[in-house]
């Protein structure tokens, strides 16, 4: 028992790869060494601009973004599953984290929000919930996306009024740089020609010009221009957040939606690395990395961060190979925090806004948007309104409405669910087109095929497409299509088996699904429609239904005799006297039988006349008392494992059929007839001793009938 736990666990955590976090590749550091240079210097002025906007401009933020990006950036690429991912502060995390600030008391409450947030992330991979992140939809990501970028934008004019002239500068360095070579990081060149105006210029008074609306003149020439101030040389020593324990429980749902929002941004992040690199991530354990590097980044005062799209791309491109990658972006950003903290110090804010106002519109996708008149009015609706919620509320409620929108969507549109009376062709081997349906017509018989997934959002228009057609005599539903069904489907086919029941009418199935068929089986329904009304493919179940018209046959096939509560799988006993015994027990148990005694004796007396082996490790024992009337009564074992059936041949079993009928001789020898030719069939067989259940066992009986050779 221990070691299966053993075995579970191990394997459950095999995913994970903890085995290989301490042995990094050091194969392709040269190039790996370029690759975290470089994305080290795209990411300095965006952790501090980010961090400046996570703390609603406060210049202590400008620092934290700066100790967000290297431990998350270390952090994060040590343990995390996307090897080429660079992590730090972004735009979509900014956004909720500056919310989080303003509403929840500062600093202090911030850096707990994201610890707890690191707290969940782990989670979500322990739980192994990464793959749920990319069921987000399309319009809802560019929704939020976009939102993203205009309070990125918006929230940035108070920081661009401390000095717009040099956030202009800034800003028009970043737009011309591309112009002339792509290659160059923009953004850096920017913050530095920005902060170098700043500074060699600032005793000029336009670079010192603000504007304001309650001024009479609108504008004002500050004293000095508002710069970053002091950045440590040296981390300091790591603490909880100094707050009440009332604050931390206040803080836990700003901690979760952080981690969400983390979680969905680092996941899109790394399917853009995989499809750049052709490589494949690892989403639970980069959920672990993130969590962890959020984690502990709070404790030395830095923010929370996720995969970064713009710095990821830039690493790759840079030639990274390895996750060490990061791991060197997050030194490159500790060497200039101690030697150039002195000059970052001189950094204007208004630069930094910038910066970010630079970085808004680079992310605003105006593809999409162009694209409105020709995407689909509902799809246009769910980005639309996302975008607004997102400016206009929050993000996290636009997300939660944009999704809960798209859910409806996807409901509405599976609801018109591809179902329609069929016309067959001559695929399906019966004579001809026009042969088949005038014989449909003939015996009032009517096809319906059904197309996708039969759920709650589809019942409604399966019943109501049925109940068009109760005038017919037999219906036959077509289910090989059907991938899944609920349990609306499922009570949706069982209002239309008891329409049709009461009726005096006929309802066959076809090619129903292995997990479909468990559903129905579960909820009762498999034996409501009767096991011995599904077919396994369209040319028989007309056939069948054909004859049931014509009233030629009562009982065909041999799940008819057999009810799911006498099948037993994987009996354990070690001679056939114990097996009768408990297969009798039972039918009794079952109320098929009215004296165990009798009919044990005259099951074990028809044994000593002659053993009832038909070959292939198959018994059919039987006897004529016992029962209650002239019902047929048939009871399945399989064995758990081979018996011994006859001392005298050593002949072994590993199928039995106990068989009683009465006084009922023309179905006894019926069912002995189905019994016989069909389950020497090596087919039948395989399929009977691998069914897993007793309702994929009763299916295999619904195939098994007289005429079958």
């Amino acid at each position: 028992m221990f070691k299966t736990q053993q075995t579970i666990f191990r394997n459950y955590f095999q995913e994970f790869e903890f085995s290989k976090i301490l042995k990094p590749n050091f194969r392709y550091l040269k190039f790996d060494f370029i690759g975290g240079l470089t994305s080290a210097i795209v990411a300095l002025p965006l952790a501090l601009g980010f961090g400046l906007l996570s703390f609603n401009g406060n210049p202590q933020g400008a620092v934290a973004g700066l100790y967000g990006a290297i431990f998350t950036g270390i952090l994060a690429s040590f343990f995390g599953g996307t090897p080429l991912q660079i992590t730090g502060p972004t735009g979509g995390m900014t956004v909720v984290l500056t919310e989080v600030y303003i509403h929840y008391g500062g600093v202090e409450a911030l850096l707990a929000a994201c610890i707890l947030a690191g707290l969940f992330q782990i989670g979500f991979g322990l739980m192994k919930l990464g793959k749920y992140v990319h069921l987000v939809p399309y319009p809802v990501i560019v929704g939020f996306t976009n939102g993203i970028a205009i309070l990125i934008f918006t929230q940035q004019f108070k920081t661009f009024n401390t000095a717009p002239i040099i956030a202009l500068i800034t800003m028009g360095i970043i737009y011309v740089i591309p112009k002339f070579n792509k290659n160059l990081p923009k953004a850096l060149i920017g913050l530095i020609i920005g902060s170098l105006s700043a500074y060699f210029f600032s005793s000029t008074e336009i670079l010192r010009t603000t504007f304001s609306f309650q001024s009479n003149n609108y504008f004002t020439v500050q004293d000095a221009i508002a710069t970053i101030g002091t950045i440590p040389s040296s981390f300091q020593m790591p603490h909880l957040p100094y707050i009440s324990l009332e604050t931390w429980q206040k803080v836990v749902p700003a901690g979760f939606t952080i981690s969400l929002l983390g979680a969905i941004e680092t996941l899109l992040a790394s399917v853009v690395s995989d499809n750049a690199t052709n490589s494949r991530h690892n989403s639970n354990k980069e959920l672990i990395g993130q969590g962890i590097a959020n984690y502990v980044a709070p404790f030395f005062g830095g923010v929370a961060g996720t995969g970064a799209v713009v710095r990821t791309m830039v690493n790759i491109r840079a030639g990274a190979k390895t996750q060490l990658s990061g791991i060197i972006h997050g030194v490159v950003l500790i060497i200039v925090m101690i030697f150039l903290g002195g000059l970052a110090a001189n950094i204007p804010l208004a630069a930094l806004a910038g910066v970010l106002m630079m970085t808004a519109v680079g992310m605003f996708e105006t593809e999409p948007l162009r694209l409105l008149p020709k995407t689909p009015i509902p799809d246009s609706v769910v980005m639309l309104t996302t975008i607004a919620i997102t400016v206009f509320v929050d993000l996290i409620t636009a997300v939660e409405v944009g999704m809960v929108m798209a859910a409806f969507l996807f409901v509405h549109r599976m609801s018109n669910l591809g179902m329609a009376q069929v016309n067959l062709d001559e695929t399906h081997h019966l004579h001809s087109k026009e042969w088949t349906q005038r014989l449909l017509a003939k015996h009032n018989i009517a096809i319906f095929d059904v197309e996708g997934p039969l759920f709650f959002g589809a019942a409604r228009s399966f019943v109501d497409s049925l109940e068009k057609n109760f005038e017919v005599k037999i219906v036959i539903l077509d289910l090989q299509n059907v991938p899944i069904i609920d349990t609306t489907g499922a009570m949706a086919v069982e209002n239309i088996v008891h329409r049709l029941y009461k009726d005096k009418k006929r309802f066959l199935v076809v090619g129903i699904r292995p997990q479909v068929r468990k559903t129905l089986y579960n909820l009762g329904i498999t034996q409501k429609i009767g096991i011995g009304n599904f077919l396994p493919n369209m040319e028989e179940a007309i056939a069948y239904a054909v004859s049931l018209s014509d009233e030629k046959i009562k009982h065909e096939r041999l799940s008819d005799y057999i009810t799911d509560n006498l099948i037993l799988l994987d009996v354990d006993a070690d001679s056939k006297e114990k097996l009768f015994e408990q297969m009798i027990s039972q039918g009794l148990k079952a109320k098929v039988i009215k004296s165990k005694i009798d009919f044990l004796r005259s099951v074990l007396s028809r044994e000593q006349q002659m053993p009832t082996t038909i070959g292939h490790g198959i018994a059919v024992p039987h006897g004529r008392v016992g029962v209650n009337g002239d019902a047929v009564v048939v009871i399945f074992a399989r064995l758990k494992n081979e018996i011994v059936y006859d001392a005298s041949s050593e002949e072994k079993v590993r199928f039995v059929f106990l068989v009683s009928t009465g006084s009922n001789e023309k179905e006894y020898l019926n069912i002995l007839r189905m019994i016989g030719t069909n389950m020497t069939n090596e087919n039948i067989y395989r399929r009977l001793l691998n069914a897993k259940d007793v309702s994929e066992a009763h299916h295999i009986f619904a195939e098994i009938k007289v005429q079958a050779k």
